[in-house]
C-alpha cells in the first residue's frame, strides 16, 4: 500500500509539471450567433487573400531582381555572399529568368523591402502541372514533399524508436551487470517519459520542428506505458489499481499535449494506450461496472478532444477499442441486481459517441468537416445489439419500445442538427435514416405476424406524405424501404407466421389486402416527390415500382387464398382491370405487370388447375373448361386495352403479342377439352370392353379436332377481315393448311367412311367461303381505288 502511494505521488508531480508546460488549450471561440461565425469566416478568408497577396510580391520582386545588369544568377549569389539569403517562398524561388520577362520594374514592387523575404507567408505556392514548369522555376512541389516527409517526418518516428530501443538495452545492460536495480529501472523509464513528453510540448513551440515535436511526445507517452506496466507486471511495485489509475493519467496527459499542440498522432498513442490499459493489466474476468465506466470515461476523454480538435480517426479508433472491450461480456447473462447498472453505462457510452461527431458544431454552430456517417449507424447499431442481448435475458418486451424510443431521439437529434447547423446538408438526414431504422424495428419488435406488415406499410405511406416537403431525400427512400418490407412479408413471411384456417375470410387477408392499397396509393403519391428525389430512381419510376409491387403481391394473395376455380377467376379479372389501368394511366408498370399477369394465369389454368380439368372433362362444357375460355377472353381484352392506350411501339407490340396469345391459347383450350372428352369415353368403353367402340371414339375425336380447326380458322378470318389484320389472317390461312394436310393425311387413312365425308363437307365448305371472302375483299379494294 505504502509502495502505491508513494508510485501515485510521483507519477502526480511528474504530470504536474508536464501539465504545467502545457499551454492553454487553443480553440476558435463558440459564435454568439450565426453572424458572428459568418464574419469569423470571412476575417478567415482576408486572412489567407492576404497571405496570398504578400506571396505575388514577394514573388515578383525575386524575378525582378533577377534582372539587373549583373544577370539573374548574380543578384542571388550576391545576396547569398552577404549572408542574406532569399526566403523559399513555397519552395519556388527562380534561379533564372526566362525569355520574355518584362525589362521595367514596377515601382511598386521595386520598393518592396528585403525584410518582405522574412515575413511569414500563407500556404505554399501551388505546384505547377508536369510540363507547364514556367522558365527559372524548380521542380513541381510532390518531389519536395516526399523529400520533407522522408528527411523530416519518419527520420523522427525511426530515431525515436532506435532511442527506446536503446534505453531498453541500456536497462537490461545495467541490470545484467547489477547497476541499476529493478526500482530505479522504473523510475528510470518514467522519468525518460514525463523528460521526452515536456520536451515535446517545448519543442511545438517552436513552428520549424513539428515533426520532432510529435516524435518526442509520442516516445515519451510508449515510454510512461511501458515503465509502468512493468513496475506492475513484472516487479510488483505497485497494484493493479494503482497501474489502472497511472495510466490513465498517462492516457489523460497525452490527450492534453495532442490538443495543445495540434498533433492527431499524440491523440491517438495515448488512446490506444488508454484502450489497451485494461487488457495489459488484466487477472482473470473484469469486474463489469469498472469496466464499463472507465470505458466511459475514456469515451469521455475522446469528446473532450473532439471539442477542441476536428480528428474524425480518433472517434473510430474510440469506438472500435470500446466494443473490442465491452462486446465479450455482452452475451453473458447478467444478474438482476446488476443489470440496471449495466444498461446506464450502456446508454451513457452510447450518448457519448451520438454527441462525439456533433460537438464541435452544435457549439460553435457551424460545420467543421463532413458529418462521420459510418460512426452514427456503427454506435446506432453496436448500442442496440448491445441492448438487445441485455434485454433478451430478462425483459424480452421492452425491446421494442426500446427501439422506438431511439427512433424519437434520432429525430430530435436530427432537429437540432437543422436548427443549430442549418448549413449542414448531412448530419440531420444521417440521423432521420437512423430514425426511420429504429422505428422500422421498433414495429417489428413491438408487433405481431401481419399487424407487422400492415403498420410498415402505413409508415411507407406516412413517408411519402411527408417526403415532397422534406430537405433530404432520406423520407423518400425510407418510404420506398418500408414498403418494400411490407410486400416481402405479404409473400414470404406472413404465410408461414401464422397459417390461417379460415381462406379469404380472415384478418391476415384484410391485412394485406390494405397493404396492396397502401402500394397503390403509394404508387399515386409518389409523383408529387421533388425531382431527383429518390436519388437514383426518380419520382417516375418509383411510382411505376410501387405500382408494380401493388399488381404483383395482389396476384400472389389471389393465387394464394382462394380455392378451387377461384383464382384463375380473380386473376383474369385483375388482368383485364390492369390492361386498362394501363390504357388509361399510360404507365410503364402496366406495361410490365399484363404480361406478367397473363403468365400467371396460364400457369394457373395450364398447372395448377389441371387436376380439376381432367376430373370435369366426363362432361363436353364444363366449369374449367369456361374459365379456360374466360381466361383467354380476359387475355385478349387486356391487349386490346394496350392498343388503344398510343404510348408507343412497345405498347403496340405488347398488345399483338397478347392478342395473338390469346387465339392460340383459346385454340389450345378447346382441342384439349375436346380430346379430354373424348379420352374420357375412350376409357369408359375400354373398361366395359367394348374396343370397336372405343375405336369408333378415336375416329369421331379426329374428325372434330378437324371440323373446330375449320370452324375456329374461318371465325379467325373473318375476325381479320373485319378488324383489318393481316397477321391474324395469315394465321387463319395458315392453320386452314393445317387442317388441310390432317385432312389429307390422317383422317384419309384412319377415319371411317362417315366422318371422312364429314371432314371434307365442311373443309370444302369453309374453303369455299373464304375464297368468297378474298374476291369480296379484292372487288370492294377495285371499287375504292377506281
Amino acid at each position: 500500500m505504502l509502495d502505491d502511494l508513494l508510485w501515485a505521488l510521483v507519477l502526480v508531480a511528474i504530470l504536474v509539471l508536464v501539465v504545467r508546460g502545457l499551454g492553454g488549450i487553443k480553440s476558435s471561440p463558440p459564435a454568439a450567433d450565426p453572424l458572428a461565425a459568418r464574419l469569423a469566416a470571412v476575417e478567415d478568408e482576408l486572412r489567407d487573400v492576404k497571405a496570398q497577396l504578400r506571396l505575388l510580391v514577394e514573388r515578383v520582386w525575386f524575378l525582378e531582381q533577377g534582372r539587373g545588369a549583373g544577370g539573374p544568377q548574380s543578384t542571388v549569389d550576391d545576396r547569398a555572399a552577404a549572408g542574406s539569403e532569399p526566403a523559399d517562398v513555397g519552395g519556388l524561388v527562380p534561379e533564372a529568368a526566362g525569355p520574355g520577362s518584362p525589362d521595367e520594374i514596377s515601382p511598386a514592387v521595386a520598393d518592396v523591402p528585403h525584410e518582405m523575404s522574412r515575413t511569414p507567408l500563407g500556404p505554399p505556392w501551388p505546384p505547377a502541372a508536369p510540363g507547364n514548369v514556367p522558365p527559372g522555376v524548380p521542380a513541381p512541389r510532390a518531389a519536395r514533399d516526399l523529400e520533407q516527409r522522408i528527411g523530416a517526418r519518419w527520420t523522427t518516428w525511426v530515431g525515436v524508436l532506435a532511442i527506446l530501443f536503446a534505453l531498453s538495452f541500456f536497462l537490461r545492460w545495467a541490470f545484467e551487470r547489477q547497476l541499476v536495480g529493478e526500482l530505479a529501472r522504473c523510475l528510470v523509464g518514467v522519468a525518460v517519459g514525463a523528460a521526452l513528453l515536456v520536451a515535446g510540448q517545448r519543442l511545438h513551440r517552436r513552428r520549424d520542428l513539428p515533426y520532432l515535436s510529435e516524435g518526442l511526445s509520442g516516445g515519451g507517452l510508449g515510454a510512461l506505458y511501458l515503465s509502468l506496466y512493468a513496475a506492475h507486471v513484472f516487479y510488483g511495485f505497485i497494484g493493479s489499481g494503482a497501474a489502472f489509475y497511472l495510466m490513465f493519467l498517462v492516457t489523460l496527459a497525452g490527450a492534453a499535449v495532442a490538443v495543445n499542440t495540434h498533433r492527431q498522432v499524440t491523440a491517438m498513442l495515448a488512446l490506444i494506450g488508454g484502450l489497451l490499459t485494461p487488457i495489459l493489466l488484466a487477472s482473470g474476468r473484469p469486474n463489469e461496472r469498472v469496466l464499463l465506466g472507465y470505458v466511459l470515461v475514456l469515451d469521455c476523454l475522446a469528446l473532450a478532444v473532439a471539442r477542441y480538435r476536428s480528428w474524425p480517426a480518433l472517434g473510430y479508433v474510440a469506438w472500435a477499442g470500446s466494443a473490442l472491450l465491452i462486446m465479450p461480456g455482452i452475451e453473458r447473462r447478467p444478474e438482476r441486481a446488476v443489470l440496471a447498472g449495466r444498461l446506464i453505462l450502456l446508454t451513457a457510452i452510447w450518448a457519448v459517441f451520438l454527441a462525439l461527431p456533433l460537438v464541435r458544431e452544435l457549439v460553435e454552430r457551424r460545420r467543421e468537416r463532413e458529418l462521420d456517417q459510418v460512426l452514427v449507424v456503427l454506435n446506432a447499431a453496436g448500442y442496440f445489439y448491445a441492448l438487445y442481448a441485455t434485454l433478451s435475458w430478462w425483459a424480452p418486451g421492452a425491446q421494442g419500445p426500446c427501439a422506438l424510443g431511439l427512433a424519437a431521439v434520432y429525430w430530435l437529434v436530427a432537429i437540432l442538427c437543422r436548427r443549430r447547423v442549418p448549413d449542414d446538408a448531412l448530419s440531420a438526414p444521417t440521423h432521420v435514416g437512423v430514425a426511420l431504422t429504429f422505428l422500422t424495428v421498433g414495429i417489428g419488435l413491438a408487433l405481431r405476424g401481419p399487424w407487422i406488415t400492415l403498420a410498415w406499410a402505413a409508415q411507407g405511406l406516412a413517408l411519402l406524405a411527408v417526403a415532397p416537403r422534406a430537405a433530404s431525400p432520406v423520407a423518400s427512400w425510407g418510404a420506398m424501404a418500408a414498403l418494400a418490407l411490407a410486400a416481402g412479408r405479404v409473400i414470404w413471411v406472413d404465410p408461414s407466421w401464422d397459417p390461417p384456417v379460415t381462406r379469404v375470410w380472415n384478418a391476415t387477408f384484410l391485412a394485406h389486402l390494405l397493404v396492396v392499397t397502401a402500394l397503390a396509393i403509394g404508387g399515386s403519391w409518389a409523383r408529387r416527390l421533388r425531382p431527383g428525389q429518390p436519388p437514383g430512381l426518380g419520382a417516375e419510376r418509383a411510382r411505376d415500382a410501387l405500382w408494380l409491387a401493388s399488381a404483383l403481391v395482389l396476384a400472389a394473395l389471389l393465387w394464394r387464398e382462394p380455392t378451387g376455380l377461384w383464382p384463375a377467376v380473380l386473376l383474369s379479372m385483375e388482368l383485364i382491370a390492369v390492361g386498362w389501368l394501363g390504357r388509361v394511366a399510360q404507365s410503364p408498370a402496366f406495361l410490365v405487370a399484363t404480361p406478367l399477369l397473363a403468365a400467371a394465369v396460364l400457369a394457373r389454368i395450364l398447372g395448377a388447375d389441371a387436376p380439376l380439368a381432367r376430373r370435369a372433362a366426363a362432361r363436353l362444357v364444363n366449369a374449367p373448361l369456361l374459365v379456360r375460355m374466360g381466361a383467354c377472353v380476359a387475355m385478349a381484352l387486356a391487349g386490346q386495352s394496350l392498343s388503344r392506350a398510343g404510348a408507343g411501339p412497345a405498347w403496340l407490340a405488347m398488345s399483338r403479342l397478347l392478342s395473338c396469345g390469346a387465339a392460340v391459347l383459346l385454340l389450345a383450350v378447346l382441342s384439349a377439352g375436346w380430346v379430354a372428352h373424348q379420352d374420357v369415353a375412350r376409357a369408359a368403353a375400354r373398361r366395359a370392353g367394348d374396343f370397336v367402340g372405343a375405336e369408333e371414339i378415336r375416329w369421331r375425336m379426329q374428325v372434330g379436332l378437324s371440323v373446330l380447326w375449320t370452324i375456329f380458322a374461318s371465325a379467325a378470318l373473318v375476325w381479320g377481315f373485319a378488324r383489318s389484320l393481316p397477321a391474324l389472317r395469315y394465321g387463319a390461312l395458315a392453320l386452314l393448311g393445317v387442317v388441310i394436310a390432317k385432312v389429307s393425311v390422317v383422317d384419309l387413312a384412319a377415319v371411317h367412311t362417315g366422318y371422312r365425308i364429314v371432314s371434307f363437307l365442311v373443309l370444302g365448305l369453309v374453303l369455299l367461303g373464304v375464297s368468297y371472302l378474298y374476291q369480296r375483299r379484292r372487288n370492294i379494294d377495285g371499287a375504292a381505288g377506281g
